[in-house]
């Protein structure tokens, strides 16, 4: 590794121009008038038909409208696109995601749902989730009570057990 030099650069001196003759400076204004503009890209896509979005969009109205929570119950203000993504890629075939390949007004394919759809799917899912988890809730619990009555019962079996020893 180099040694760092503790010499400080000493200022050029005001009074002597060290800029030639002809050269301009980017401080000059005849150098930012002479510099063309640059001109407004065109955006690369153009917008939906009326009433769709894209999985991002749906991912936007989701976070606004409450319509996801986690695992604590808690209602999220945004949903990352992630997710939207996820759930897209994922679903089943009995329930599939309402995704569409539709023109935008520049003639582009693009990937887009209708947003009422995309709505109503979610909800499909967010009730076939909360119907699973309760399931899993019902299941655990008959399975501690199972649990329960097995150890119950052994205790029951000894305690008889020790009364016939006794008399």
């Amino acid at each position: 590794m180099g040694r760092q030099s503790t010499k400080q650069p000493t200022a050029p001196d005001p009074d002597v121009d060290t800029s030639e003759e002809g050269e301009e400076t980017a401080g000059t204004p005849e150098a930012s008038e002479g510099a063309p503009k640059a001109a407004k890209k065109a955006p690369a896509r153009g917008k939906l038909p009326e009433g769709y979005v894209t999985p991002v969009g749906l991912a936007k109205v989701l976070g606004e409208r409450g319509l996801q929570k986690n695992k604590a119950g808690e209602t999220l203000t945004t949903v990352p696109p992630q997710m939207v993504y996820s759930y897209m890629r994922n679903a089943g075939e009995k329930d599939p995601f309402p995704i569409e390949t539709v023109k935008d007004d520049q003639g582009n394919e693009r990937q887009a749902l209708l947003l009422e759809k995309g709505i109503e799917w979610w909800e499909r899912k967010n009730a076939r989730a909360a119907t699973r988890a309760e399931n899993a809730r019902a299941k655990a619990a008959k399975a501690a009570e199972k649990k329960t009555e097995g150890e119950s019962s052994t205790d029951e079996a000894e305690a008889t057990g020790d009364e016939a020893e006794a008399e």
